[in-house]
């Protein structure tokens, strides 16, 4: 009787424990409700990519006339400089290739100077200013680079500037989009660094400028510190649809920890110059002495010394293309 008892025992305890184990196997197989379903895929925007140029380790100690034949053959140039001219700082580097590590890439390093010795001038002209640009080409087959009536633009690119980087009161712009053709004395947009004249409130501003003193907005945005720029990568985007009710906007985000500096959009924007074919794209230093110069051994007081740009990953996207490129008021 007790062997019977005992069996009964153990088979009722094992009904029980696979009683258990199917429960268990059921719950496993339950779908987790709390999960978040994925987001689905965004739309394509119908951009297109119409241009990228990276630097590249054979410019490593080459010149500026070796840098300019290779932006020449991805629809850039390097053509704004002191070595342009017998009269300027033409035997000076301006430009060259290095490779850094926290991007781990070869990029463009834009040289200025402004010190006791030397003071690179404006193409051969030492006047009130002094320039050290690259820009987009305007020649038919690169057309494309640039943004030409009604269409949609977007460029990307990366930008360092060292720390203690000194801009003054007057314009030092780091990237222009300037029209080519027509009305093209004042540039569009600019990023630019600025300060108060004894140096402090060092900040970067974006400044819009219309085709007439009625569509200037100015400065559109202010008071970024300069000290969340200094001495790091700075991804840029920036979109533009280029008619005289046109749109602009800007988004700039620091790589290193990925914190969104600026991202600011504005919409029944002039971005149109009278009588222009191609709106180009520009990056460098172009920058003000804050006065006429009075001859070779004179030197700006506005507080401006050596300074070095570094630019890398140059993309151009299009969409709404223009096929139809001649100049439009």
């Amino acid at each position: 009787m007790k062997h019977i008892n005992l069996f009964l025992m153990l088979c009722v305890l094992c009904i029980a424990v696979y009683g258990i184990s199917a429960c268990s196997k059921e719950e496993n197989h339950k779908p987790d409700t709390d999960q978040s379903i994925p987001a689905p895929e965004p739309e394509p925007d119908n951009y297109t990519l119409q241009g990228t140029m990276q630097a590249a380790e054979q410019l490593v100690g080459k010149n500026y006339s070796e840098i300019h034949k290779y932006m020449r053959s991805y629809g850039w140039d390097y053509s704004e400089h002191p070595n342009s001219s017998d009269k300027d700082h033409n035997d000076g580097i301006h430009c060259e290739v290095v490779y850094d590590k926290i991007i781990q890439q070869y990029v463009f390093k834009f040289i200025i100077h402004a010190n006791a010795e030397i003071l690179d001038g404006d193409r051969g002209k030492l006047e009130d200013r002094q320039r050290n640009e690259m820009k987009t080409q305007t020649t038919a087959a690169w057309y494309k680079l640039n943004g030409n009536w009604d269409e949609w633009q977007r460029l990307e690119w990366k930008f360092r500037i060292p720390k203690d980087f000194r801009p003054s009161t007057n314009f030092c712009h780091i990237h222009q989009l300037k029209a080519q053709e027509g009305n093209n004395g004042s540039p569009l947009i600019t990023i630019t660094p600025r300060c108060n004249s004894n140096g402090s409130n060092r900040r970067i501003q974006v400044i819009h400028t219309g085709d007439k003193s009625a569509t200037n907005k100015g400065t559109i945005i202010d008071n970024l510190p300069l000290s969340d720029f200094e001495d790091e990568w700075i991804q840029v985007e920036t979109e533009m649809h280029y008619t005289h009710n046109g749109s602009f906007s800007i988004k700039m985000t620091r790589i290193s920890d990925g914190k969104i500096l600026v991202n600011k959009s504005f919409s029944d924007i002039d971005m149109w110059r009278k009588g222009a074919i191609s709106i180009r794209n520009k990056y460098g230093i172009y920058r003000s002495f804050g006065r006429n110069m009075d001859g070779v051994d004179d030197r700006p007081t506005n507080g401006i010394k050596d300074e070095t740009l570094q630019l890398a990953d140059f993309k151009i996207y299009e969409k709404n293309t223009n096929p139809n490129l001649e100049s439009h008021d």
